[in-house]
This record gives structure tokens, C-alpha cells and sequence, in this order.
């Protein structure tokens, strides 16, 4: 009796261990929404001290404003620069950016000196979160002036997850301080005809 006692004991304690090591998985997951659009924070940089000034979100313009004449160099220069940082909107990733330019107003008309576009000068980077620090590398397509960008010219491809494409503006000046602004640009001087000039960019998501 004692014997069969000890097999049913037995098997109850061997049914009980089985149950309290059941095992119940639950699966953990979040989603992150890809990218919807892209987005440009527009900052100003003083030309003469590298000052960067109040950086916006909502800029629709670069406005160089009325020029100063140099003259040490017998050239027109504005008060600023700018940097456009390119990044992505509704969501996350490195979009794929081109960059396009159409001239507008062209006082100076079918002359030699051409318009905005050809005394401006558009210099791409690539920017990298490395965390404690921000790290600038010099794009692959260098500076150009705008009026070179169409098509593919200023598109920035292969940008590395956690990094962002940043696109300097300003006036072409002839600086050979790398990087070297384009040996066919102009700069604005006397010998144009005094008015305002324009342009505009365009920035269009090849992917996101």
C-alpha cells in the first residue's frame, strides 16, 4: 500500500514540476514611421567672424540683402552666408536629396557677367553624429555654382545612417582656399548693372 502511495505521490510531484516550468512567450515590438518628406533648417553665417546666427525652420528665402562694395577687391559681399541642413520630415532615415536651381531676375540680361547664378556658389557636405561631436566631411561633389545645378548635379547619394547632407550658399568671391570656389563663376561688381537679382532652389526627395 505504501509502495503504491509513493508512485502516485510520485507522479503528482513529477505532473506539478512540469506545470510551473510551462513557459508563455510574449513578442516585443515597436515601429518607427519611415520618412514622409524632407526638412531645411536654414542658419545664418556671418561673412566676416563664422558667427552662426538664429537657425529657422520655416525659411523661404536667402536673402543676401543689398551687397557692400570691398574695396580691396573691387567686389560687392554680403553680410552673410548660409547653411542648409537637410533632413527628413514625418519620420525617420537619410533621404536622398536633389538640389536644383532656376534663375530668376537678371539685370545684367545676356551679358558675359551672367545672374545669380553664376555669382553664387553652392558647397555640399556630409554631417555625422559621431555623439559628443558633430564631424564635417566635404562631399564628393564639392562646390559648385548654382546655375550648374541641374538634373544630378546636386544630388548627394550614399549618406551614412546617422549622418545628414548640409549645403553652404554664398557669393562667388575667387577664393582658392579649398575648396576652391569654380574657376568659370563671377563675382558681383561694378562692371554689372546695379538691381536685384534672383534664383530659386529646389530640393526634391529622390528617396527616403
Amino acid at each position: 500500500m505504501k509502495n503504491k502511495l509513493g508512485v502516485v505521490l510520485g507522479g503528482l510531484f513529477i505532473a506539478f514540476q512540469t506545470a510551473a516550468f510551462s513557459a508563455t512567450t510574449l513578442t516585443v515590438s515597436a515601429t518607427i514611421p519611415a520618412a514622409t518628406g524632407i526638412s531645411l533648417t536654414v542658419t545664418p553665417v556671418n561673412s566676416s567672424t563664422g558667427v552662426w546666427g538664429t537657425s529657422s525652420t520655416s525659411a523661404t528665402t536667402l536673402p543676401f540683402g543689398t551687397l557692400t562694395y570691398n574695396s580691396a577687391n573691387g567686389i560687392y559681399l554680403p553680410s552673410n552666408s548660409f547653411a542648409i541642413d537637410i533632413g527628413s520630415a514625418g519620420g525617420a532615415g537619410t533621404p536622398t536629396v536633389a538640389v536644383t536651381y532656376i534663375e530668376g531676375t537678371n539685370p545684367n540680361g545676356s551679358s558675359v557677367n551672367g545672374g545669380l547664378g553664376t555669382k553664387t556658389t553652392a558647397t555640399f557636405a556630409t554631417e555625422a553624429n559621431t555623439g559628443s561631436t558633430i564631424t564635417e566631411t566635404l562631399a564628393a561633389l564639392g562646390k559648385k555654382r548654382l546655375i550648374d545645378l541641374t538634373g544630378t548635379a546636386g544630388e548627394l547619394t550614399n549618406i551614412p545612417a546617422g549622418s545628414w547632407e548640409r549645403i553652404y550658399v554664398g557669393v562667388w568671391t575667387g577664393s582658392t582656399t579649398a575648396p576652391a570656389d569654380p574657376s568659370n563663376g563671377k563675382p558681383f561688381s561694378n562692371t554689372d548693372i546695379a538691381g536685384t537679382y534672383t534664383g530659386s532652389l529646389t530640393f526634391t526627395a529622390v528617396s527616403l
